[in-house]
C-alpha cells in the first residue's frame, strides 16, 4: 500500500517539477537581457559563459533523466534497477558540484527517488533531509522533500518526530497538504488511532480542493477501514 501510495505522488509531482525548471530558466534569460541592455562588454561575457556553463548542465540532467526513466512497461516496485538507470544515477550524481541550487535540488530528488527504490533507503533519506532544510531550495520542492522523507519511514520512523515535520506542510495554502494528511492518517492507522485515521480520510475523500489521487485512496481506505469494522 505504501509502495503504490509513493508511486502515485510521484505522477502528481512532475508539473511541479517541470514549473520549477521554468522559474530557473526565466531567471536566468532575464539576467542576460539585462547584461545586453546594459552594455557592459566584460560583464556581458562572464553572464555568457555563465549561461553556457548552465546550458551544458541542463542538457546533461535531461540526459541523465532518460537514463534514469523507469521502462513504458515497468509495473510495481522493482528494487533493483537497470544498467541504463545505474547510469544515469552516476550522472546525476556528477552533476551536483556544478548545478545551481534550483536544478541540483531536482536531481537530488531524483538521485534519492533512485536510491530508495534500489534498497539504499539511508542515502535516500540524507538526500530528502538535505533538500527540505535548504534555505535556496523553491519552498514548494523543499516540502515535497520532507513530505517524502516522512512517508518512507511511516512503517519504521519515530511518529512523533514524523508528525512534527507533517505539521509543517498539512496547513491551508500549503502545496502538499492533501499528501501531508494522507500520512498523518496513515500514522494514526500505525499507532492504533483507527478513528482518528478515519475521519482525516473522510476530511480527504470529501476535499474538492486537492489532488484526485488523494481522494481516491482516501476512498479506498475508507472502504477498506468499512471492510475491517464489518468483518
Amino acid at each position: 500500500m505504501a509502495d503504490d501510495i509513493f508511486m502515485e505522488v510521484d505522477e502528481e509531482i512532475r508539473a511541479e517539477r517541470i514549473r520549477a525548471l521554468a522559474r530557473r530558466y526565466l531567471v536566468v534569460a532575464g539576467v542576460v537581457v539585462a547584461a545586453v541592455c546594459i552594455g557592459a562588454g566584460g560583464w556581458q561575457y562572464s553572464v555568457s559563459r555563465a549561461h553556457k556553463a548552465d546550458a551544458a548542465v541542463s542538457a546533461a540532467y535531461f540526459a541523465a533523466m532518460q537514463d534514469v526513466a523507469r521502462p513504458p512497461d515497468a509495473t510495481g516496485v522493482d528494487a533493483s534497477l537497470t544498467t541504463r538507470q545505474k547510469k544515469g544515477l552516476q550522472a546525476l550524481e556528477a552533476l551536483d558540484a556544478r548545478a545551481r541550487p534550483p536544478l541540483r535540488a531536482l536531481e537530488r530528488m531524483e538521485r534519492a527517488a533512485l536510491l530508495a527504490q534500489s534498497g539504499s533507503l539511508p542515502a535516500a533519506l540524507a538526500l530528502w533531509d538535505g533538500v527540505s532544510q535548504e534555505h535556496a531550495v523553491d519552498p514548494t520542492i523543499a516540502a515535497l522533500a520532507s513530505l517524502l522523507w516522512v512517508q518512507h519511514q511511516i512503517d519504521g520512523g519515530d511518529p512523533a518526530t514524523l508528525r512534527s515535520r507533517l505539521a509543517v506542510i498539512d496547513g491551508a495554502g500549503q502545496p502538499w497538504r492533501g499528501q501531508a494528511i494522507e500520512a498523518e492518517a496513515l500514522l494514526d492507522l500505525k499507532t492504533g488511532k483507527d478513528a482518528d485515521a478515519r475521519a482525516k480520510f473522510e476530511r480527504l475523500a470529501m476535499d474538492m480542493t486537492i489532488a484526485d489521487g488523494v481522494r481516491s485512496r482516501a476512498e479506498a481506505m475508507l472502504q477498506t477501514l468499512g471492510d475491517d469494522a464489518g468483518g
